[in-house]
C-alpha cells in the first residue's frame, strides 16, 4: 500500500520562535507500516511545502492526517480535499478521537483512529489491503449502515516492541537547545496525575508504561551519530520514576551520551530527591518545563494540579544548585481566577526568577475533564483560537479582552525586568513583544 502521512502546519507562536520538533507520533506510525512493507511519505507542512490544494491525492491509497484542536480547520480542508480524489482518509490525533463521531457523522474521513496509532492503523492498513471495509479493530471508528462503530483503543503495553521513529527526514529540522543541534524523543507514554486542563492523561492513559533504559539508550546512540548534541525528552513526566531517571543518567554516562537536555517535571517530584537531580545535572540535564500554573492555592486546587503554590521556590533553589535552568509555566484564568489572583501569579513569576516563563490562558480543550466542565459556557467556535492564547468561554469575572490584557501584561512584567533582558538579550524580547496575537513563548 502506498501512504501518505500528513502533519498540518500549526502556526502557533512555538514555531514562530523556532522551536518546531519532529511530530514523533507520524514517526512511528511509519516505522511500523514500513516494516510490514508499506511505501510511507511523512510531510510536515511546518517544515516543508505541501501544496495541498493542487495537489493529486489519487497517488495515494491511504491518507493519515495527525489532528490536534488547533489545527482542526486545515485538517479537515485537506481532509476534504483528499476525499474528493476517491483516496481512503483516516484521521488520527488527540481533536479527532474526541470528536470522532461529529467528524465521520459529517463525513470527513472515513475512519478516525482513536488514541495511540501504531497498532490500530497498521491494522487498518493491512484490512484495507485485504479489501475489507469494516474492520473489528481496536481504536478504530467508523460508519456503517448509518451507524457509527467504535471498539475501545488499545494501549501498546511493551513500548520496547516497537521500532524508533522514522527519521528519514529529520535534515529538515533547524531547532537548537543550549547552543546544539536538537531532536525530541519520549520514554514513557500515560500520566497518572489528572489536571483538568490537560488530556494526556485521557489519550494516553493514566497508567504509566515505560520503555526500558537499555532501550532508550540504543535510540540515544543513533542520535548521537547523527550528530545530534541535544535532545528533549517528550514524556509528560519524565520525573516521575526518581530510581529510573537515576539508572537511566548513570547509564548515559557510562556511554559517554553526552546530551545537552531538558524534560517535563512535577515540582513535588523534585523535592527530597536531590540525588535525582544531582544525577540529571551530570548527565546533561540543562532545563527542566515545570507547570506551577497559578500562586494562588485555590486556584491550583480548582486545576486538579494537587500541589501548594508556597514549594516553587525551594524547587528553583535545588535546581539551580546543580545549574539547572527552570522553563516555568503559569495558567491564568480559572473560574476562581480573580485580578488580584492573576495579578499575584504574575508578582510571583517575576519573585521565582525562572530562566524562561510562559504565561497560557485557560483553555477547555476536547478531551479534557475541563471541557466536559465548561462546555456549555464554551463562546468561541474557531478552532484556531484553542492556542492558549485566547479566552474561549464565557468567563464569571473576564470579558476576553480583559483577560487578554492582563495576559500581555503578564509577559511585559516579566520581560522587561533587567535580569531577563541581560539574560535573554534585547533580540529576544522585541521577538517575543513582536507578536501581540499572543506574547507566547
Amino acid at each position: 500500500m502506498k501512504i501518505l502521512l500528513i502533519n498540518p502546519y500549526s502556526g502557533g507562536y512555538y514555531y514562530r520562535l523556532g522551536a518546531v520538533y519532529p511530530p514523533l507520533g507520524l514517526m512511528y506510525i511509519c516505522s511500523v507500516l514500513k516494516e510490514k512493507g508499506h511505501s510511507v511519505n511523512l510531510v510536515d507542512m511546518n517544515v516543508e511545502k505541501f501544496e495541498w490544494e493542487g495537489f493529486n491525492f489519487k497517488e495515494y491509497d491511504v491518507v493519515g492526517i495527525s489532528v490536534d484542536t488547533v489545527r482542526f480547520p486545515i485538517a479537515e480542508k485537506i481532509a476534504r480535499r483528499a476525499k474528493a480524489y476517491g483516496t481512503t482518509v483516516v484521521m488520527g490525533g488527540p481533536h479527532a478521537t474526541a470528536f470522532y463521531k461529529a467528524i465521520l457523522q459529517e463525513g470527513l474521513c472515513d475512519y478516525v483512529v482513536l488514541g495511540e496509532g501504531e497498532s490500530a492503523f497498521s491494522d487498518l492498513v493491512e484490512s484495507i489491503a485485504n479489501g475489507e471495509k469494516y474492520p473489528h479493530i481496536p481504536g478504530v471508528a467508523y460508519v456503517k449502515n448509518g451507524e457509527i462503530v467504535m471498539l475501545p483503543s488499545r494501549f501498546i503495553e511493551n513500548l520496547d516492541d516497537l521500532p524508533f521513529p522514522d527519521r528519514e527526514k529529520v535534515y529538515l529540522y533547524r531547532t537548537r537547545f543550549a547552543g546544539e543541534r536538537a531532536t525530541s524523543l519520549i520514554t514513557s507514554r500515560g500520566c497518572p496525575f489528572n489536571c483538568e486542563f490537560c488530556s494526556a492523561s485521557q489519550f494516553m492513559g493514566r497508567r504509566i508504561r515505560w520503555r526500558s533504559v537499555e532501550n532508550v539508550i540504543d535510540e540515544l546512540k543513533i542520535l548521537k551519530k547523527m550528530g545530534y548534541g541535544s535532545v528533549i525528552f517528550f514524556d509528560d513526566n519524565f520525573t516521575i520514576s526518581p530510581k529510573r531517571v537515576v539508572n537511566l543518567c548513570e547509564e548515559m554516562l557510562r556511554k559517554d551520551l553526552r546530551f545537552k537536555w531538558w524534560a517535563f517535571s512535577r515540582a513535588d517530584e523534585l523535592l527530597g530527591r536531590e540525588d535525582m537531580v544531582e544525577a540529571m545535572s551530570k548527565a546533561g540535564c540543562k532545563m527542566l518545563f515545570i507547570g506551577f500554573e497559578s500562586a494562588d492555592d485555590e486556584v491550583l486546587e480548582e486545576y486538579g494540579k494537587n500541589l501548594k503554590s508556597g514549594i516553587a521556590f525551594d524547587v528553583v533553589r535545588l535546581l539551580k544548585k546543580y545549574k539547572i535552568d527552570v522553563f516555568a509555566s503559569f495558567v491564568i484564568g480559572a473560574l476562581k481566577d480573580t485580578k488580584k489572583t492573576i495579578e499575584k501569579t504574575v508578582k510571583f513569576a517575576r519573585k521565582l526568577k525562572a530562566s524562561i516563563v510562559q504565561f497560557s490562558i485557560l483553555t477547555p480543550y476536547p478531551g479534557t475533564a475541563l471541557f466536559e466542565k465548561l462546555k456549555h459556557l464554551i463562546v468561541e467556535r474557531d478552532w484556531r483560537k484553542f492556542d492558549g492564547t485566547h479566552l474561549v468561554f464565557r468567563h464569571p469575572n473576564f470579558s476576553p479582552k480583559e483577560l487578554k490584557k492582563l495576559f500581555i501584561r503578564a509577559y511585559y512584567a516579566v520581560y522587561t525586568s533587567p535580569r531577563l533582558i541581560f539574560r535573554r538579550g534585547i533580540p529576544f524580547l522585541i521577538r517575543l513583544l513582536a507578536h501581540k496575537e499572543a506574547y507566547s513563548l
